[in-house]
């Protein structure tokens, strides 16, 4: 219809229409933001004596992306600021038959997760990291950074107000870096210091439905 009406002007003004076809068929190109009616922008405010601890609790989940049969979405229209950053709860995750998350220690107060703007102007994005600390040297934390170096991995991790925080989806798994140290001195600290890192639309999404665990469910 833009091309159609940009040519019969055209011809009345006694302008080339193909000139004017071409502007009009240009500004077609030019970004109208198409889900802006969508956003939910807000007053962000804050209110005195509210509580704000930092931190992770010392539980997380972990799953292999393969074991996931479903993965919860971002919903299509959100309607409020929390659905813009938040996970359906319904379905959630459902997992494969035999196929569950595990539980993941990490020590207090040495385990975060950091979300971080990357691309160029009109192409950005978030890449969603975490870092944590197991302690010792174990064999299952050794077995376990081995099998995690090149595999596709979800995680859920919770601050310290119960938010649940997931990094890794089906389109963009996370991905883990492992590494050890014994320390050098007797006070040292042992174990393993893991960088998991993902990618989104948005920082890491909140997630409040259920997680499948080996024989329970954490909701």
């Amino acid at each position: 219809m833009a091309v159609f009406t940009g040519t019969l002007f055209a011809s009345v003004i006694d302008v080339s229409p193909f000139i004017t076809t071409g502007v009009v068929m240009a500004m077609g190109l030019i970004p109208t933001a198409p889900g802006l009616l969508m956003f939910n922008f807000a007053n962000l405010t804050w209110t005195d004596g509210t509580e704000n601890m930092g931190g992770l609790q010392v539980i997380g989940y972990y799953a292999l992306v393969a074991d996931v049969d479903n993965f919860p979405e971002l919903p299509s229209a959100p309607a409020t600021a929390s659905e813009e950053v938040t996970l359906t709860q319904s379905p959630g995750f459902t997992m494969l038959a035999g196929k569950f998350f595990y539980k993941l220690y990490s020590t207090l107060e040495t385990s975060e997760v950091i979300d971080e703007n990357q691309g160029e102007w009109d192409g950005q994005s978030f890449v969603q990291k975490a870092t944590i600390f197991y302690p010792g040297t174990a064999v299952e934390a050794l077995a376990f950074a081995k099998n995690v170096n090149n595999s596709n991995m979800v995680f859920v991790f919770i601050e310290s107000n119960g938010n649940r925080r997931v990094i890794g989806s089906k389109a963009f798994p996370a991905k883990c870096k492992p590494a050890f140290t014994t320390g050098k001195a007797t006070a040292d600290r042992k174990g393993m210091t893991m960088e998991i890192q993902a990618y989104g639309y948005t920082p890491a999404p909140f997630y409040e439905g259920v997680i499948r665990l080996d024989g329970e469910f954490a909701s």
